[in-house]
């Protein structure tokens, strides 16, 4: 039988659809726009579309999902599509598409209602707008951790030091990293690099 042989197996015509890749290709494209509204234009980007307390005060729920597609630089960009693309291609091969989006956004939807709340209680310390994909980075890689907790990633810091770890420590680092981001606010990002027992992949964790 020809099926039977490995090279006549799952052919395809067409290229795929991937849930991870369009979400990619949608942040890069919100990006371009965001840079062109804010630099040419007197869009007010930032009163609508960006997330803050006054927004939503507003009415303005929306941007519990538009802030999700925008980003404060091109670096800031370029780890959360690192964070994404490398979680998301395994998260998407077990969950499927529909499953994928749905913890996508639900993560960047809760994430958006956490700082909010922060910026509620915290006025002084919580203030000003948010954008970023970093929630639902987050969001992929604690499903990556509770999913794959055995599974060995090592991340070479700064681009020079390898350090391995399973996933599940991985989750706690990055829950540390958040913690500290919420009591010490930084914009510092540590870029590293990532691989598994698959794949050698570059990782950007904010």
């Amino acid at each position: 039988m020809l099926d039977d042989r490995t090279y006549m197996r799952n052919v395809s015509f067409g290229p795929a659809w991937s849930a991870t890749k369009a979400i990619l290709y949608a942040n890069v494209a919100f990006f371009i726009i965001q840079q062109i509204l804010l630099h040419y234009t007197s869009v007010p980007l930032v009163k609508y579309f960006y997330l803050s307390k006054e927004g939503i005060a507003h009415g303005f729920v929306f941007q519990l999902v538009t802030y999700q597609f925008l980003h404060g630089g091109l670096f800031h960009l370029f780890c959360n599509l690192l964070v994404i693309y490398f979680f998301g291609k395994a998260l998407e091969e077990v969950l499927g598409a529909k499953d994928f989006l749905m913890l996508y956004f639900t993560g960047g939807v809760v994430g958006g209602i956490f700082q909010i709340g922060l910026a509620w209680g915290f006025p002084d310390t919580f203030y000003g707008s948010v954008v970023g994909a970093s929630a639902a980075g987050f969001a992929l890689v604690a499903a990556f951790a509770q999913m794959f907790p055995q599974r060995t990633i090592t991340l070479l810091i700064f681009f020079v030091f390898p350090v391995s770890m399973r996933a599940q420590t991985l989750l706690w680092i990055a829950i540390g990293l958040a913690v500290f981001g919420i009591i010490v606010p930084t914009s510092n990002v540590a870029c590293l690099l990532y691989t598994s027992d698959a794949a050698d992949d570059l990782l950007c964790v904010d």
